[in-house]
């Protein structure tokens, strides 16, 4: 199969197997593959004499039921999966031209530390519009509620002021509320911003402003789901996780107690350990705030990034602490599909 918009075949297998960028109408019933049966299938090719996914465009099904331990309906899905490979193309150049990448686990551009803290709990494929490379940054997630007080916004542009005079970039999920806040703050410091959305990239890319900062080399916007798709909670759930592997640290700025998006993600990233998390600490928190410095969060109060004097970087080396604090990214910049699809156990 010849490559499309500079994909390998293993990335457009990937897409064809695990997206929904293109949908057999002839076959409404065979689905795309789920995370955990992607999974599945790519640990079977690694262990099989096929490789990787894009042995499938040189082999037949025979092969990937022979290989692979495919039932026959298994077998035929995969078959009517990869047939799509010409309306895929077109897909593809129909992103390219509103200027959305993509990219996969198996291609060099994709976000070193998403891929080195996630494992297979990575999404298989990102779509971007923006400058990619700015993933790799050294960043400072900046989360919080989409009903924050001002004293919330105060303290969310100062914090993401400083982080960028440091150096850093901020990376948030593009919501209304605090994420818009900190986003906002960063480019009119002139400092870049990934936001990590949830809902139609399409649509967001629309807007001039975005767009103007798109173009500069600013933002970057990353989704994993199809760049045509409504917001779900669902994926809102899911993309948390990429917000903190993406960073260095990440700060919440305000919680609901036991609900809501900050306070799962949060939760979910004490559980994990992916980063260190720091929250608000100052008078008429909410009581979101309040339980995750009780269960694990350190406090961040507004002498750190009101005091001029203290170095924001200097005092998050001294407070992080972090089995992934210190990856080293020359070690994560794998192409070749055995090593970009790492395995639960490293």
């Amino acid at each position: 199969m010849k490559r499309l918009n500079n994909l390998s075949e293993d990335s457009l297998a990937t897409l064809l197997i695990y997206s929904n960028l293109v949908i057999n109408s002839k076959e409404k019933n065979i689905r795309p593959y789920t995370l955990k049966q992607w999974n599945t299938l790519v640990d079977r090719l690694i262990n099989s004499s096929l490789r990787r996914p894009a042995a499938f465009f040189h082999t037949d099904e025979e092969d990937w039921a022979r290989e692979l331990y495919l039932s026959p309906a298994e077998t035929y899905r995969l078959k009517q999966l990869l047939s799509n490979a010409g309306q895929l193309g077109i897909e593809l150049d129909n992103l390219s031209n509103m200027g959305i990448g993509v990219t996969t686990r198996a291609e060099g551009n994709y976000p070193k530390r998403l891929k080195a803290i996630l494992k297979k709990k990575s999404p298989p494929i990102i779509f971007y519009c923006g400058d990619i490379n700015i993933a790799n940054n050294k960043g400072v997630a900046i989360v919080g509620s989409r009903d924050v007080d001002s004293h919330g916004l105060v303290a969310t542009h100062k914090i993401a002021q400083k982080c960028v005079l440091e150096g850093f970039s901020i990376i948030s999920g593009g919501a209304k509320g605090v994420d818009t806040a900190a986003q906002n703050a960063a480019l009119q410091s002139n400092g870049k911003a990934v936001a990590f959305i949830a809902d139609s990239m399409i649509q967001r890319i629309k807007k001039k402003e975005i767009r103007e900062k798109i173009i500069s080399g600013d933002l970057l916007i990353l989704s994993a789901v199809n760049p045509k798709s409504r917001f779900t909670i669902y994926s809102a759930m899911e993309r948390n996780k990429y917000i903190y592997a993406l960073s260095r640290y990440a700060i919440v700025i305000s919680s609901d107690l036991n609900k809501g998006g900050t306070w799962t993600g949060a939760t979910e990233n004490i559980k994990n350990q992916w980063v260190p998390l720091f929250v608000r600490k100052e008078d008429n928190i909410p009581e979101g705030n309040k339980e995750l410095l009780k269960i694990g969060a350190k406090p961040i109060d507004s002498m750190v990034y009101e005091d001029e004097r203290i170095s924001i970087k200097d005092w998050f080396d001294e407070n992080a602490v972090s089995k992934n604090n210190h990856i080293e990214y020359e070690q994560l910049n794998l192409t070749s599909f055995e090593n970009a699809i790492i395995r639960e156990d490293g």
